[in-house]
């Protein structure tokens, strides 16, 4: 059974349970070494055991298994060991590329989605500039029709006051010939037809004289 982040492991060597504590995994870890196979007891006896053993047989450089000369320098286990520690680092690996790999997806998104906004900003800007320019040249326009209208304004007056007295003399015009008309209806009424005929033949008379 393991407590906290301890583990325990059964030693290659004896057969015995030994504890591999959190503090030495974390050190273990740092210098990428393998779990160990035997306990602290068997590591610590195997210098001595070497020393009075002269028959120059190998020995797992990891574990300390004697092994034949023939045989790699490695045992099984230590090579299997080796090989899950491998592929965890293989899957860290994986891990860390798949992370950085989304990171840089993400910062492709957003870098794209800052180019759009940076080409809408762009546009904005030129419509602006656009609308500034038609401004300017409606206010240009309106500078020059209000010095135009220096000269306009009394020209326009002058009409008006020529305007006004053309209507009152047509007016008095129209006043004069309803008078002259009244008159002249009034004079028929009060005239017999003896006399209108009278009056009608005296271009006559004076042809004939």
């Amino acid at each position: 059974m393991s407590r906290d982040g301890d583990m325990n492991l059964t030693c290659r060597q004896c057969g015995r349970e030994f504890v591999f504590t959190e503090t030495e995994q974390d050190f273990y870890n740092l210098k990428g070494f393998l779990p160990p196979s035997r306990c602290r007891e068997c590591r610590s006896a195997a210098p001595l055991a070497e020393n009075h053993n002269h028959n120059h047989n190998h020995s797992c450089a990891q574990c300390g298994t004697k092994l034949d000369k023939e045989a790699s320098v490695f045992c099984t286990a230590c090579l299997k060991n080796m090989q899950l520690v491998l592929e965890r680092k293989v899957r860290h690996g994986e891990k860390a590329a798949k992370a950085a790999q989304a990171k840089l997806k993400t910062t492709e998104l957003r870098k794209a989605e800052l180019e759009d906004a940076l080409y809408q900003t762009k546009q904005m800007v030129a419509e602006l500039e656009l609308k500034v320019s038609n401004l300017s040249q409606d206010l240009e326009k309106a500078k020059e029709a209000y010095i135009a209208s220096g000269w306009i304004k009394p020209l326009l007056q002058d009409i008006e006051e020529r305007l006004k007295i053309l209507e009152n003399n047509q007016y008095e015009s129209n006043q004069r010939i309803f008078e002259i008309i009244h008159t002249m209806q009034e004079r028929y009424e009060n005239t017999g037809l003896f006399d209108i005929i009278k009056r009608s033949l005296i271009p006559y008379r004076g042809q004939g004289t």
